[in-house]
């Protein structure tokens, strides 16, 4: 069905099997209507500017749908669009995907294929057009706010409580601020208190675990966000939190495995990004996160990464995974100064390794792409003062 510019407009995202239906009862009850089958479709869907994303989830596999709501949160552009989700059983999974991912609302797919998706659309708009500016900013801004909340965030948090102090999405918040302010015991009550009406609520449940975190008990944390991650995998500010907890307990394969995850979902999450380039990484992490970031990360920062990791390598002495690295680089490179600056590493280790013949070969290409490259001849001059005549 065209849309209609004089009706707010909502895109179902759903198999073509149940797009009439749907399509149909949200058009009756006043709504334009703009039908999609695939993610695809979703960028040139979404410039239409809807008011509401309807994702029909019997149509696509469980994972798609946690990963597409995962990126959907995060994505600023998107923060004004009201999403629901249909599915075909209310289940513990569903209500904790709608906590984790911001999701206005979650209804049985049952009851919307009778032809009442409309008019379940048009009691929430009703709703929502009743709160005040403050409560519209943080239903709609949390996902984004969850880590470095702006001062404009945390005022609208405030004000909003004062008014809303019963709404859980509002209170659950204002716990946030809490821990964001250091008040960590008043932050741990208020997230208990949510569990105990909503045990769903994973993201109560990352807030507790920050408290316990933050508090040195690493199991207890640990098992929180275990518990959370079987309800809902896949959320990356979760995966970062286990990614941490596993660091500051030493064990950095399990940290490295969360972090991956967690770009995996979400390619520009930085704080994961952070704890991964903090741990040291083996020939197939360091490639495995050069492609993830690949779209996120310029050509200067995946160079650094690379020598970094190569470097790390070398004085370790594990001179084959340096190699490995630093060939995969210069594969992956294109600007002669980094290109450059990888084969002088990449002649250096050769250099450490006693392989003369290889390391002046890789010296003498790093001077073809820069040619004034720095302290260069004099690792020329050294190898050629050993060489035999």
């Amino acid at each position: 069905m065209s849309p209609d510019n004089n009706s707010p407009l909502v895109i179902i995202l759903s198999g073509q099997a149940d797009q009439p239906i749907l399509s149909k009862g949200a058009a009756k009850a006043g709504f334009s209507v703009h039908c999609i089958a695939s993610s695809k479709e979703l960028p040139e869907a979404l410039a239409k500017q809807p008011w509401g994303l309807v994702h029909n989830m019997r149509s696509f596999e469980p994972r798609q749908n946690v990963l597409l709501q995962q990126r959907l949160a995060r994505n600023q552009r998107l923060s004004s669009v009201v999403r629901f989700v249909l599915s075909p059983d209310i289940s513990t999974s569903a209500l904790a995907l709608v906590a984790d991912c911001a999701i206005r609302q979650i209804f049985n797919l049952s009851s919307c294929m009778s032809g009442n998706l409309g008019e379940q659309l048009a009691v929430l708009k009703k709703t929502d057009s009743s709160r005040s500016e403050a409560q519209t900013l943080v239903h709609s801004q949390r996902i984004l706010q969850s880590e470095n909340p702006s001062q404009e965030y945390l005022n609208a948090v405030a004000e909003a409580y004062q008014s809303y102090p019963h709404d859980p999405i509002i209170r659950l918040e204002y716990a946030m601020t809490k821990f964001h302010n250091g008040e960590n015991n008043e932050a741990g009550l208020i997230a208990k208190r949510v569990l105990q009406v909503e045990s769903h609520n994973v993201r109560a449940m990352n807030l507790l675990a920050k408290v316990q975190f933050s508090a040195g008990d690493l199991d207890g944390s640990l098992r929180i966000l275990e518990t959370a991650n079987k309800l809902c995998p896949g959320n990356p500010e979760r995966l970062t939190l286990i990614g941490r907890v596993h660091t500051t307990k030493g064990d950095l394969t399990a940290a490295k495995k969360a972090f991956l995850e967690a770009l995996d979902v979400y390619p520009p999450y930085p704080s994961a990004r952070q704890g991964l380039l903090e741990i040291p990484l083996d020939a197939a992490e360091v490639e495995a996160t050069v492609h993830i970031l690949r779209d996120v990360m310029s050509e200067k920062d995946r160079a650094a990464l690379l020598n970094k990791s190569a470097i790390q390598a070398v004085a370790d002495r594990k001179y084959e995974i340096a190699i490995r690295i630093y060939g995969y680089a210069l594969t992956h490179l294109r600007e002669n100064e980094l290109k450059g600056s990888i084969f002088y590493n990449l002649g250096l280790a050769y250099k450490k390794m006693g392989d003369s013949a290889s390391a002046m070969a890789n010296f003498q290409e790093c001077l073809k792409l820069v040619p004034g490259h720095p302290n260069i001849k004099e690792h020329i001059a050294d190898l050629e003062s050993k060489s035999v005549i």
